[in-house]
């Protein structure tokens, strides 16, 4: 097997199943279980502001995948986890997030989690964005650093991981 310091990698995450849906679903649905067995009465604004911010969020979440996986089609990069990468992005969302897809997927649930009025489901964004950072991000930074060297640390240099 490959090792990233051989550089022959090919991708960040060798088993397809290691992918974020793995890490989102659960999270929020962890959260929705104890919002619906141990509620949290934490005052959230009131519904009218609440659904126009949470439905902001989420389309704004939406929003930011599909730019960022457009914005990877154009440049002829993969956007899922277990796939080649040979060009390193850093236009467009890719210039002020190195995560965007991440980053939308974590707004959205922020997003939904305002819609249904939801305490739990707004903890478990930071619970899932950790658990993120840690299972695919690192991994995906390593094998970027392998693959493209001092580029990838210039672009780590200028560009924040989330924001």
């Amino acid at each position: 097997m490959a090792t990233m310091a051989d550089n022959t990698q090919t991708s960040a995450h060798m088993h397809p199943w290691k992918i974020s849906d793995l890490v989102l679903f659960p999270a929020f649905a962890a959260g929705g279980v104890l919002e619906w067995f141990l509620p949290l009465h934490i005052p959230f604004p009131p519904a009218p502001m609440r659904w126009a911010l949470g439905a902001a969020l989420a389309v704004l979440g939406v929003g930011l995948i599909i730019w960022s996986k457009l914005v990877l089609d154009a440049a002829g990069q993969p956007s899922l986890p277990g796939t080649p990468t040979t060009r390193l992005v850093t236009t467009a969302p890719f210039s002020f997030s190195r995560n965007p897809n991440y980053l939308g997927a974590l707004t959205i649930g922020l997003g939904g989690a305002l819609l249904v009025n939801a305490p739990w489901l707004v903890v478990a964004g930071p619970v899932a964005g950790a658990i993120l950072q840690v299972w695919m991000i690192r991994p995906e930074e390593a094998y970027l650093r392998s693959r493209f060297g001092a580029e990838y640390e210039d672009y780590c240099r200028h560009v924040r991981r989330w924001l």
